[in-house]
């Protein structure tokens, strides 16, 4: 077992040394101070972090699995997320609602979130309950039951779920999006899966997925709080008897090559509004622009006094919001605008974004747009990791997306770098107007005359995705 102290005021990465490095630092410019930590690497191969906080009596389990819905075999889409919700659903020692009991008891809980790209599991506690809170997440952790009748009340859940979704447009076309973008590839699917795929999983493929997934050399544990040496050794005792596996996460495959835009219009008769999803190739995590991406897509479309927002809701008043977003993984993500309009105003609404978005392109940022996102992601930068648990989280992402834990303390001075021509140049590079998908959510009879002369149109009934 060996342990290496780290502190972030030293721009060095312990788990990211081959990773691309950051931009080259302005001259004599400080680090970013925030809070040091430890880490530690079991000789099972599990890394843990140690983030120290006296300040308040407290302590935090969050461990991250390097495998997320990216890694669902194909016609199993939502195993990644249905194997971690199991998780806390029983053990081999006690039963779910034992579970829930004992934790409620010490006030705690366990949660556990699937991204494409990782698996998140917590846990937290008040420090004097420090020893039963590590106990239990432990146990969780490294020996679910994963038992029929659990499978099959969750499988309910997970399909009504899943019924409900198409009453709420705005989560609806969230969730139809992925595989128009993405066909087949592992991230063209939400992580709560399909009713096709969820009705036919079995246990055996919990079983699976959790033996090839859940490995010590696949995780990295970071703890928070308030805690002692004796504490920390209990830690280390808890998971130093986790058996490796040899293996690794199926690499993720680059974005698919398709050109040209389509629109795909789903037809529900009782919608009185039109909800709009556009979609683009987005970028990874782990790529030299990032800051100037970020700053491009919020200038474009995040918040009050952006490009679509003055454009799309306050002159032409074609909706009441409009937003750009992105997903950074691994590959590239997702990235896209979405809206909603008056069934009337679809076409316009659609036709007057897609023109903003590609002068925004043509045409790139001003200088006052660039002078003001600067000081918006200025002031957003501490909130990230305002608290010890939240610079937690932040470093386990950092782990999984390969990117130096320099990024932090340098984060300030690489801002000061974007400028003008910085993010105009990745804005050409990385954005493709004439490259869309297109989902709206609206009734065929009101919507689709108008979509064809717009461009390419397929329809299809709502009740087809359910």
């Amino acid at each position: 077992m060996k342990t290496v102290i780290v502190s972030l005021l030293l721009s060095a990465s312990v788990w990211a040394a081959d990773a691309p490095k950051t931009k080259e630092v302005a001259p004599k410019a400080e680090a970013f101070q925030i809070h040091k930590y430890e880490t530690q690497t079991l000789d099972n191969g599990l890394t843990i972090l140690w983030v120290a906080d006296q300040a308040l009596p407290y302590v935090s389990l969050q461990m991250m699995f390097r495998s997320g819905s990216a890694q669902d075999p194909k016609g199993k889409e939502g195993l990644a997320a249905f194997t971690a919700n199991l998780l806390e659903k029983g053990t081999t020692k006690r039963s779910a609602s034992q579970i829930a009991e004992d934790l409620e008891q010490i006030g705690s809980g366990f949660e556990s979130g699937t991204d494409p790209d990782y698996t998140m599991l917590s846990a937290s506690a008040l420090s004097f309950h420090k020893e039963s809170a590590l106990k239990q997440f432990a146990e969780i952790v490294l020996q679910p039951s994963f038992t029929n009748a659990e499978i099959e009340r969750f499988r309910k859940q997970v399909l009504g779920s899943l019924q409900k979704m198409a009453d709420h447009a705005e989560q609806f076309t969230e969730y139809l999006l992925p595989n128009f973008l993405y066909g087949d590839h592992p991230y063209g699917h939400q992580s709560i899966g399909t009713a096709k795929a969820v009705k036919h999983l079995k246990r055996v493929d919990l079983q699976k997925y959790y033996a090839d997934n859940y490995t010590p050399q696949n995780a990295v544990l970071a703890v928070t709080g308030q805690f002692d040496e004796a504490w920390r050794a209990d830690v280390v005792k808890a998971f130093e008897a986790w058996k490796a596996k040899t293996g690794k996460p199926v690499e993720v495959p680059d974005f698919p090559s398709w050109k040209e835009s389509e629109i795909l219009l789903v037809d529900r008769g009782d919608l009185n509004q039109a909800q709009i999803e556009i979609g683009f190739k987005g970028v990874p995590r782990n790529m030299p622009e990032y800051l100037e991406y970020r700053a491009a897509i919020k200038v474009l479309g995040e918040g009050f006094g952006s490009r679509l927002f003055e454009e799309i809701r306050v002159k032409r008043a074609l909706t009441y919001h409009i937003h750009a977003w992105f997903e950074p993984r691994l590959k590239s993500g997702p990235a896209g605008i979405y809206t909603f309009t008056r069934v009337d105003k679809i076409a316009e609404t659609v036709e007057e974004t897609l023109k903003i978005l590609k002068k925004f392109v043509s045409e790139g940022v001003t200088d006052g747009e660039v002078e003001t996102v600067k000081a918006l992601m200025r002031g957003q930068f501490p909130r990230t990791f305002e608290t010890p648990e939240a610079l937690a989280r932040q470093l386990l992402l950092l782990n999984r997306f390969g990117i130096s834990s320099d990024y932090l303390t340098h984060y300030m001075n690489n801002l000061q770098l974007v400028s003008k021509d910085s993010i105009n140049a990745a804005v050409k590079k990385y954005f493709a107007p004439d490259n869309l998908r297109v989902v709206v959510y609206a009734p065929k009879a009101k919507a689709e005359a108008a979509l064809r002369a717009v461009g390419p149109v397929q329809v299809k009934k709502y009740k087809d995705f359910l």
